[in-house]
């Protein structure tokens, strides 16, 4: 199989006298139908997580329940447990490593490694743990009192909060699968990630893949016209250097699942 390009996300902006005077975004992603079509079903749904390297389980999870509804057996509503695990290590990794390194704080390697590897009755004393750590709050002291600060102090609370709500094992959106067929070969599944809802869309040709369309997360925050682009809208006006602060956090706001950069013209 040729390399996969995970594709990149690009926040720009038009900057006069040092002030923005307009504001984009792109999100530029691979062929998945260039590379999936006309091969095999089982061969892909087995090469799809392969290919990602974010969020693997959910992309195989949704792959596999897919290719079922396309060949007739829809999937009732259910939480993966793999997929809600993976989900939460994502939360762990941005409140106490990836995050903190991004502030100048110390990150807590040994509360993210607890978190993943914590058997179920470990879990209540983590939840504890994390009630009371000053890392989430130490992030959310960081951050000013714009409104991309604002959205971003949020989003450190609701991943305060699903993680949290995985450690004690409240119920929970996170982690869903279901799979639905709209006609005959065609088979349309969703799962509930860290970072929003994961769709595949695959269409079947016998036994070989005709059509296989991914939208993740990151395609809908980020397309033209989407969350992403409405939030740059507010940064006309500004100067070069808080756009960019701006930019960043809004960036950790959406979470992209692939590299990003921001730039200015």
């Amino acid at each position: 199989m040729a390399t996969f390009e995970p594709g990149r996300v690009v926040l720009s902006f038009m900057v006069r006298d040092d002030e923005v005077t307009a504001a984009a975004v792109s999100c530029q992603r691979p062929d998945i139908a260039h590379l999936l079509n006309g091969r095999q079903a089982a061969q892909v749904v087995a090469t799809v997580p392969l290919i990602y390297s974010l969020c693997g389980k959910a992309q195989d999870v949704a792959a596999r329940a897919a290719l079922a509804a396309a060949r007739g057996s829809p999937v009732e509503a259910y939480v993966d447990p793999e997929v809600q695990s993976e989900a939460a290590r994502e939360h762990a990794w941005k409140l106490f490593v990836d995050w903190p390194r991004q502030f100048g704080l110390p990150p807590d390697e040994t509360l993210f490694v607890q978190s993943v590897r914590a058997a179920s009755s470990e879990r209540a004393d983590l939840a504890r743990l994390l009630a009371a750590h000053e890392l989430p709050a130490a992030l959310a002291g960081a951050l000013g009192d714009t409104e991309i600060d604002r959205l971003l102090r949020r989003c450190i609370a609701a991943r305060v909060s699903a993680l949290a709500d995985w450690l004690m094992g409240r119920q929970q959106a996170l982690g869903t699968v279901t799979a639905t067929s709209p006609s005959a070969g065609v088979g349309i599944a969703t799962v509930e990630t860290a970072r929003g809802t994961l769709m595949h869309r695959l269409t079947l040709d016998g036994d070989e893949v005709a059509d296989y369309v991914i939208i993740a997360p990151t395609d809908v925050h980020f397309a033209p016209g989407g969350d992403v682009a409405d939030w740059l809208q507010r940064l006309k006006g500004a100067r070069k250097a808080e756009a960019k602060q701006q930019a960043s956090r809004l960036a950790m706001a959406f979470d992209p699942c692939v590299p990003w950069s921001c730039e200015f013209s």
